[in-house]
């Protein structure tokens, strides 16, 4: 695989406008580092804290001058900012607006609606050009301060043993064929589920970004190395990545790609990876399995079988192909169960 190469220097220290702000085009980081690299961007924490505000259902005062960028961010879903990654080569609005408008035209999302995308990508870009400075004047030292103090923690607890915890996760994953420096963005404040990665169409290669504020304590490393398998998951979806393996066993034992178990299992996997992974290199005393997800209702089901079968797995008690063989067939067993007879005529 081809290695991304970032060359620039990181810096965290005080902005005072966008353009002097830290993107792709002059990546920042913490430190350099190997198998990630920290990166901050003013405007990309302006462009994430607006969606904050926009997932808030409650409107803004009349008089709030974020209140138009808010309105112009409820018109173009936060995933469809982020095509081809042009978002993250974005300095300031003026940078958006000229990337936004190589956008389609128009776009269907998921819930099947046709939106004008290129044209409210625009709108949204100068409504954001519009409070650049009244945010790196009032939020954005905030911002910084909280971004910094998670870049530190990374840089003191993670950084030192981040080769172990990337051989781990990725040799279990079948990913250790990913050459690739993950790219992860902090922000201080983000929508639900605060944080995410995007994905280039043309390079496979994912951008990470982090809700500092969201993620306190372990979290943070939980969430760091939660969506750097994503990144690195779209670079190694070949043979021997365990998440297409999975995937390609419950089709071939009946499950169809609409099916809960299909959508959902795989991926539950990489939240029980980067947590033990944690929990075995970083914090033994970290212990996030009796909330957020993993005591949410409708995904119960797939913590009793998964949970139990991949620490296994990772214990040495089970081989991988074992590990899926097992899981595979609960996940068959127990939609058996769950389908209904037929009721009589």
């Amino acid at each position: 695989m081809k290695r991304l190469l970032l060359l620039a220097s990181f810096s965290l220290l005080a902005s005072t406008s966008f353009a002097q702000s830290s993107g792709p085009k002059s990546p920042s980081k913490i430190s350099r580092q190997k198998r990630f690299e920290v990166r901050t961007n003013p405007f990309l924490d302006l462009y994430f804290y607006v969606y904050k505000l926009a997932a808030n259902k409650e409107n803004l005062p009349p008089n709030n001058p974020f209140g138009p960028a808010v309105d112009a961010a409820r018109q173009v879903p936060i995933s469809q900012g982020l095509i081809d990654l042009k978002l993250f080569s974005c300095e300031n609005a003026a940078d958006a607006e000229r990337a936004f408008s190589q956008f389609p035209e128009t776009i269907k999302t998921r819930q099947g609606t046709t939106i004008a995308l290129r044209e409210k990508a625009i709108l949204l870009a100068r409504a954001l050009a519009g409070i650049e400075e009244t945010f790196l004047e009032t939020i954005w030292p905030q911002h910084r301060t909280a971004i910094n103090k998670a870049a530190t923690r990374i840089s003191e607890s993670l950084e030192p043993k981040q080769e172990e915890c990337f051989v781990y996760l990725t040799t279990h994953l079948g990913m250790a064929a990913a050459n690739y420096t993950v790219p992860v963005y902090l922000v201080a404040e983000m929508p639900w589920p605060a944080a995410l990665t995007a994905t280039g169409k043309e390079t496979n290669h994912g951008v990470c970004v982090i809700d500092v504020s969201a993620n306190p304590g372990s979290d943070l490393f939980n969430a760091l190395l939660h969506e750097a398998i994503h990144a690195l998951d779209a670079e190694t979806s070949g043979a021997g990545n365990v998440l297409v393996e999975f995937q390609s066993e419950l089709l071939k034992s009946g499950f169809e790609k609409s099916d809960f178990v299909f959508r959902q299992a795989p991926h539950f996997l990489v939240f029980i990876q980067s947590v033990e992974t944690v929990r075995r290199i970083l914090d033994s005393s970290y212990q996030p399995y009796d909330r957020g997800v993993f005591v949410r209702e409708s995904l119960v089901p797939l913590v009793s079988v998964e949970k139990p079968v991949w620490t296994d797995y990772l214990d040495g008690k089970l081989s991988r192909t074992e590990a899926l063989r097992v899981m595979v067939a609960a996940f068959v067993k127990a939609r058996k169960i769950e389908v209904p007879a037929k009721s009589p005529l």
